[in-house]
């Protein structure tokens, strides 16, 4: 007689699929950027039966081109661990920080490996104020901390968090006023002049891959 199979052996096992699109989120930053995109569902509302959680994100990753480096060690580990992983699943997250230089750089060398550059110039506060109000002149970066207090109603710091509840209200005004700006800014040949950020086309791919993932689960 043969051996007598393990009733474990019988038990369908448990299929895991992978996100996606599955996201990793590189940041200059330590707390804003980080701590932003945490606030997305897609981000903590994946539910179960995936492999692997369907946003990665990584913090205080450098400064420019550092962190288009750092990113692609993240996206080769990553790929290693789950799977194949495409480059335009990738997203680099950078502020100006007074070198515009640098941000050139880093921008054509994320474009370069195929990751998405996202950037604002001044800082990643433009995008907050954005919600607000249409900026069209380079203004002090202590004057988005103030207008972002004053049309709150709390005292915003760099580092703030919480900043995706207290928008969320109002991001669709925020995507369209950034959307008109980048335009307005392509037209005169000045994709990088301040101010400037396209931090709308994550943010799109975020919410759009939600309402997918919404839209999976609902047919099941």
């Amino acid at each position: 007689m043969g051996n007598k199979r393990d009733s474990n052996s019988y038990k369908r096992k448990k299929k895991y699929i992978r996100p996606s699109p599955f996201f990793i989120i590189v940041c200059e930053g330590k707390v804003t950027e980080p701590d932003y995109f945490k606030g997305f569902p897609y981000y903590n509302k994946l539910g179960t039966g995936y492999s692997h959680a369907a946003v990665y994100i990584l913090p205080d990753a450098g400064q420019h081109e550092a962190v288009v480096k750092k990113a692609y060690e993240v996206w080769k580990d990553l790929n290693e661990e789950y799977g194949t992983i495409s480059p335009n699943e990738v997203w680099c997250v950078f502020d100006c920080d007074g070198d515009p230089d640098g941000l050139n750089r880093a921008i054509q060398a994320a474009r370069s490996k195929k990751f998405n550059a996202i950037y604002s110039v001044q800082c990643f506060e433009l995008w907050y104020l954005l919600h607000f109000q249409m900026v069209r002149g380079a203004i002090n970066k202590c004057e988005y901390d103030k207008k972002i207090s004053e049309y709150l109603g709390i005292d915003y710091t760099h580092g703030t968090r919480g900043m995706y509840a207290l928008l969320e209200e109002r991001q669709d005004d925020a995507i369209r006023t950034a959307r008109q700006l980048w335009e307005q800014k392509a037209k005169m040949g000045e994709l990088q002049g301040d101010p400037i950020t396209n931090v709308f086309l994550l943010v799109e791919a975020l919410n759009s891959a939600y309402e997918r993932l919404r839209n999976r689960q609902s047919n099941m």
